[in-house]
């Protein structure tokens, strides 16, 4: 569940949906006199809302704000949660009676598990959710995650325990359905500020929860922990089923499902920059997802102190990396937004393949806590920068799309990352790290040449705007000014 649980900044079916819906919702709520104006003045509550003039004076549950907090909350529990069932796997695996030497292949594949189901479905979530409502979709991870915690908190075995990973296929796709309902209901000129606050939920869970986590598995027991995750979870769903009040979407459900998914895929496969960038996100995140799963095994045998303190150690380390990433995260966004979004992804990748190299290497535990804390630094970098980009080189028409996909990169990674880390572990420890390293170096250079090919069509689209016939300035603009 790594890669999902950081950016995730995905606009994903609001920018569709905020002209014509929300312009008859205004029209309504302000009586006659408003629509008098509209006529007079062709004036729009698209346009106003495009200026950040309009916010919703409708139920507490149609505030943008309420829902901001319950999805921030969201995300720092589901990130809280699974970063626990990662950080304390190999230990857990310890106590269900695995042999030490099989621990790494276990670790590998029950990360993957996940995604065996995950990945065929996640496409059909965004496309249900435009049809059959958001809110559905939404509550039905929350409830899911209550369900595999409390299997995995009572696993008799290790069999039981994989049943609960396959589980979490079934909690994908949520993020980018809940930040598409809030950029809808979200006043356009606080849009930016709402994304990130809510995206920084994720970050945050991963940075708070390994240190909280590390210290209830050395004292109550990781079975603990992960019954208080799957609690935490149900009352998570509970109260996003109470804030969460959908409003009715003229025209849902005229397009068939297998309709909307191929019209999707053609819609990314018809923007050749937009490939090529899934390609390079594959790319970096597949080089992440083969280390991470062992990361807490070396954190765990480097470690020379009292095994009491070894949840601690772990715990402590991947807090201080998830510190590093909720730190540096808008920091990158921000940079993107200065000095332009290709040169700030490849020194991301470069920099965390260096960060793998420093792991791979290190001889004692103080420098190879020093490379995970120097990745988290980058981490959060990539998948912002990604979906930032995604959403200005899309066109217009075909933006909600493919942003609707943007996930399935990171989401196969981490599939057939942690199974190739397994089988690379089985030979020695240390070899998926540098498997890692030279998967990243690939993805620095697809960057390179990527953003040098974006760079022209970028220069095109800035050309454009200065033209007075543009017919799209608003986005035109976009694509211009952040490259």
């Amino acid at each position: 569940m790594g890669e999902r649980r950081h950016v995730r900044a995905v606009l994903c079916y609001s920018f569709d949906t905020i002209g014509t819906s929300r312009e008859r919702w205004e029209a309504g709520w302000h009586g006659e006199g408003r629509d008098m104006r509209l006529e007079t003045t062709g004036e729009t509550a698209a346009t106003r809302r495009e200026a950040g003039e309009m916010e919703d004076r409708g139920s507490w549950r149609d505030d943008w704000r309420v829902l901001l907090v319950a999805f921030t909350l969201a995300g720092v529990v589901e990130s809280q949660a699974f970063g626990h069932l990662g950080a304390f796997t190999p230990i857990f695996l310890q106590e269900l009676g695995i042999a030490k030497a099989r621990i790494p292949q276990w670790t590998g594949v029950l990360s993957a598990l996940g995604f065996v189901l995950g990945l065929p479905l996640l496409p059909f979530w965004g496309v249900w959710a435009d049809r059959y409502g958001r809110k559905l979709i939404i509550v039905r991870s929350a409830y899911v995650e209550g369900v595999l915690f409390t299997i995995a908190a009572f696993s008799p075995n290790v069999w039981v325990l994989a049943v609960a990973r396959f589980l979490g296929g079934f909690v994908l796709g949520n993020t980018g359905v809940m930040l598409a309902l809030l950029a809808e209901r979200t006043p356009r000129k606080r849009l930016g500020l709402a994304v990130g606050i809510a995206s920084a939920g994720f970050p945050l869970g991963s940075a708070i929860g390994p240190f909280v986590g590390g210290l209830v598995v050395a004292g109550p027991g990781i079975r603990t922990l992960l019954f208080f995750d799957a609690c935490l979870s149900a009352l998570m769903g509970l109260a996003l089923t109470l804030v969460i009040r959908e409003r009715r979407v003229a025209g849902r459900g005229n397009a068939t499902v297998g309709r909307m998914l191929r019209a999707a895929v053609h819609d990314i496969v018809a923007a050749p920059v937009v490939l090529r960038l899934f390609i390079l996100y594959f790319a970096a995140t597949f080089g992440m997802s083969v280390v991470t799963p062992f990361v807490p095994i070396v954190l765990q045998r480097l470690y020379v102190g009292p095994s009491v303190a070894v949840p601690t150690v772990i715990g402590t380390t991947l807090t201080l990396a998830g510190i590093a990433m909720a730190v540096t995260t808008p920091l990158w966004g921000r940079l993107g937004d200065v000095v332009g979004r290709w040169r700030v992804l490849p020194v991301c990748i470069g920099a965390i393949a260096v960060g793998l190299l420093i792991e791979g290497l290190a001889p004692a535990l103080l420098p190879f806590q020093g490379g995970v804390v120097w990745n988290g630094l980058f981490q959060g970098g990539i998948g912002t920068t990604v979906i930032a980009l995604l959403a200005l080189l899309a066109p217009e028409e075909r933006r909600a799309s493919i942003l609707n996909f943007s996930l399935l990169p990171s989401q196969l990674s981490w599939f057939l990352g942690p199974i190739t880390g397994a089988a690379l572990a089985a030979v020695t420890l240390r070899l998926p790290f540098f498997f890692g390293v030279c998967a990243l170096a690939i993805a620095t250079a697809l960057a390179l040449l990527v953003a040098r090919a974006a760079g022209r069509e970028s220069l095109t689209a800035t050309e454009k705007v200065a033209s007075p016939d543009s017919a799209a300035p608003g986005v035109a603009v976009g694509v211009g000014s952040g490259e």
